[in-house]
């Protein structure tokens, strides 16, 4: 299953599911990847805490039904503190109701019924963090285009018109006799 591009060494995720069987299910759906790092929680409270232990987490995965707090509550809450983590609930029990909130409400990725299918949630989840990286490098990217229009900005404001580029008819840059 190894064909994933990617510009980070790993990609860390979490999975939380009440049910250890479940964890441990879904952590064997990772277990050949080289490059998708695997932790565990089974309670809200313990993901919560997870948020502060792995700064550099990139997906969560969770149960929807859950005692305490349910999968889509949390979500919320880790989105709230990091919104650029990705959201994906794996539940037993969905309804139309359920769903549309994940998805309006939560922003959830994807909405995955038990029981799954382990080539795609496997894929799923290598395209989420895709997805991820891209988001990633495209505010990179903003930055510095930011940075480097007010360096122009600068630049123009202390040699007037050396921004400016000069086209003839066809469209060709023209140089101007020193």
């Amino acid at each position: 299953m190894e064909n994933e591009i990617t510009t980070e060494e790993f990609q860390r995720i979490l999975i939380v599911d009440d049910e250890v069987k479940i964890v441990n299910a879904v952590r064997r759906v990772f277990s050949t990847s080289n490059f998708i790092k695997v932790e565990t929680a089974n309670s809200p409270g313990e993901a919560l805490a997870a948020l502060t232990s792995f700064p550099d987490l990139r997906l969560v995965i969770s149960d929807y039904m859950m005692p305490g707090m349910d999968g889509l509550e949390l979500l919320s809450e880790i989105s709230r503190v990091n919104p650029e983590i990705i959201r994906i609930i794996l539940t037993g029990h969905a309804d139309l109701d359920t769903t549309l909130r994940a998805i309006n409400e939560v922003g959830v990725y994807k909405f995955i019924l038990k029981p799954w299918n382990n080539h795609d949630l496997y894929w799923t989840v290598v395209r989420a963090l895709e997805l991820g990286a891209a988001r990633r490098e495209n505010l990179r990217l903003k930055k510095k285009l930011k940075e480097q229009s007010h360096l122009m900005q600068r630049i123009e404001k202390l040699y007037p018109g050396i921004s400016e580029v000069k086209r003839d008819a066809d469209g060709a840059i023209v140089l101007s006799e020193l």
